[in-house]
């Protein structure tokens, strides 16, 4: 009998603390939301909330890893470095929407809560360095508990680990989705774009043709500036 009881005893236990695992405690309520938008290419589309207790969901709609819903807390550490990346950011300083001139770059909605008030940024690549750290935190964040938020997948892509990707900068005037469909020979997929100035990771299959002999056919094309292997920023020209 005693052992029954202390069974039954257990199994209240763990059960309790595996709800606390599933519910979040403490001061739920918003902190900071991000929801990124459709691009060119395949640019992951998402949104993250994070509460103040430090419980995150996700919801990935396209080009990402992991479609569909997930949640997961950050550690203390985390949570501490992220409340005082927003207000160091102060979304409030801004106006709700920041004019762009980049026209195939995804936008991306931040949101800040502070009690029954909200502040929302919109705006693409070419916002403030403090508003792109604040997103690339986030990323970073949800990138540690296991979701890859900043590489867009292709659905009609090969299996993973037969593609390989080259960097381009195109002139300014060239249209990247138009430049990238008279490759019909090899066909070359735009994964993201990385910079205001025009600059591609482009994917390419290795099997069609090889990676020095397409960096050539590249570099010899008149709306391209550049062309390197996609590679570590630390190893890059």
């Amino acid at each position: 009998m005693k052992t029954l009881l202390f069974f039954l005893s257990a199994l209240a236990f763990f059960s309790a603390e595996k709800c606390k695992k599933k519910s979040p405690g403490g001061d739920a309520s918003n902190l900071v939301s991000l929801e990124t938008g459709p691009c060119f290419g395949f640019c992951p589309v998402f949104k993250l909330e994070v509460l103040n207790n430090g419980f995150v969901r996700y919801n990935g709609e396209r080009f990402v890893e992991k479609v569909g819903k997930d949640s997961f807390y950050l550690t203390r550490t985390e949570l501490k470095q992220l409340k005082e990346k927003i207000q160091s950011v102060n979304l409030w300083q801004y106006p709700d929407m920041i004019k762009t001139d980049v026209v195939d770059a995804p936008f991306a909605t931040l949101i800040a809560y502070e009690g029954e008030k909200s502040k929302t940024v919109r705006g693409s690549i070419d916002r403030p360095a403090p508003l792109l750290e604040l997103e690339g935190l986030l990323k970073d964040l949800a990138e540690a508990h296991g979701l890859q938020l900043k590489r867009g997948i292709n659905p009609n892509s090969p299996p993973s680990g037969t593609m390989k990707e080259v960097i381009v900068q195109l002139k300014p005037d060239v249209n990247a989705g138009n430049w990238v469909n008279q490759f019909t020979e090899f066909k070359l997929r735009l994964v993201r774009r990385i910079s205001a100035e025009n600059i591609w990771i482009v994917a390419f299959d290795p099997k069609q043709i090889e990676e020095k002999a397409l960096i050539d056919v590249l570099k010899d094309m008149d709306g391209v500036v550049e062309v390197q292997t996609n590679m570590p920023a630390k190893d890059r020209n």
